[in-house]
């Protein structure tokens, strides 16, 4: 009875995706995404020395990383 229990338990955790696995980019998680998309920008990432790095896209010649982009946005308040 209790191999059975584990053996469902077991079952159902191995059904579950790997999150790590998963490449899309979650846009509600991150303040610097949710401001590229509110300004009708496009998300893209890119891998760059082995690592991968968020960009917002304003158009096909000018991008920058999501949070350069951000913290531009926060200087121009200030």
């Amino acid at each position: 009875m209790i191999g059975a229990v584990a053996v469902g338990i077991l079952a159902g955790c191995a059904s579950e995706p790997d999150k790590y696995d998963v490449d899309e980019i979650t846009v509600e998680s991150d303040p610097a995404y949710v401001y590229c998309v509110e300004q009708g920008h496009k998300l893209e990432r890119v891998t760059e020395n082995g690592k991968r790095v968020p960009y917002c896209v304003l158009s096909e010649e000018e991008r920058y990383t999501v949070w350069d982009f951000y913290e531009k946005r926060n200087q121009q308040e200030n």
